[in-house]
């Protein structure tokens, strides 16, 4: 980042730190922009970067900025990394949901039991699924879906109607959609409004045998919940990549489920580098923008969380 910064901005001041105690040396600077890495509350408390007076520009190196909120948009706009890993996520979800589908997890396991045995597949083409959340990321979503024969089916907070979704719904009529779904994947913004969305009862209207990815954030979804379902096979299998408390603590029980497949926050098809590169570009583009008085991209909105 920093030589990156050096080359298209000669002269420019620039202080960096990776932990709390620096920030207030990194801040004095006088700082009007603001990079975020991997950003952890525990180590950089929102107030503390916010409680800058000079601060104008806040840029998420990630495309979720729930940590952030809130925020006043009137002194300071702050910027995600949203459409560098759009297409990413969504291949890594349709994997995940096409390897529950053919027992990939099941062969694996028995193959390190030497174990020679074939299972029929969950479903033989396409299927029906439902996407929470269909914003950029979702849409790809939907688009990689439809690309396997997949019906695809929308949840999103203003249910215009999306290329390649046969049906765009409001959180109110969601139920509907899911109780028609083979799949679904949960990629929505974790806000107020999205907070516990996929509960007891968003849950109990899936269709029988449902397969689920979630993608968006742990406190999308009642944990409680969803192991009932899992335990009870209303949800027949779920690909977790993200929980209400991370990483996951050992004793958790999602770790000893059979049906369960857990990824470490990384739903991604790109290496870091490669991940870091884009986000890096995002930024500088946005802060040449920035430093010229023009419009930013990719500005996000505290009230709605995205």
């Amino acid at each position: 980042m920093i030589a990156e910064l050096d080359r298209r901005f000669p002269g420019l001041e620039v202080a960096a730190t990776d932990n709390y105690d620096g920030l207030a040396d990194a801040a004095s600077i006088d700082a009007h922009v603001a990079y975020t890495e991997r950003f952890d509350p525990k180590r950089f408390p929102r107030e503390a970067l916010f409680g800058q007076p000079s601060l104008q520009f806040v840029h998420a190196s990630g495309a979720g900025i729930n940590h952030l909120v809130p925020w006043d948009p009137d002194k300071i706009n702050v910027c995600n990394a949203a459409g560098v890993q759009d297409e990413g996520m969504a291949q890594f979800a349709i994997a995940r949901l096409i390897a529950m589908t053919c027992h990939f997890f099941r062969y694996h396991d028995q193959q390190q039991e030497r174990v020679w045995r074939t299972h029929d597949p969950l479903h033989s083409t396409g299927g029906t699924l439902t996407v929470v959340g269909l914003g950029r990321i979702g849409g790809a979503c939907a688009r990689v879906a439809r690309a396997f024969g997949m019906t695809v089916f929308g949840v999103r907070s203003r249910p215009d109607a999306c290329p390649g979704v046969e049906k765009v719904v409001g959180p109110d009529d969601m139920h509907e959609v899911l109780s028609r779904s083979d799949y679904v994947i949960i990629v929505t913004p974790l806000t107020e409004e999205t907070r516990g969305l996929i509960g007891s009862d968003a849950i109990a209207s899936m269709k029988p045998g449902v397969l689920l990815h979630n993608m968006s954030r742990g406190g999308v979804i009642d944990e409680t919940a969803l192991i009932s379902a899992l335990e009870s096979g209303h949800v027949r299998a779920a690909s977790l990549d993200v929980f209400e408390s991370e990483p996951l603590p050992p004793g958790h029980p999602l770790w000893g489920m059979e049906n369960v497949h857990i990824t470490p926050h990384c739903g991604i098809v790109l290496t870091w580098d490669d991940y870091i590169a884009g986000a890096i570009k995002v930024f500088l583009d946005n802060l040449e923008r920035f430093m010229r008085g023009e419009a930013l991209v990719n500005v996000t909105d505290p009230v709605r969380g995205y």
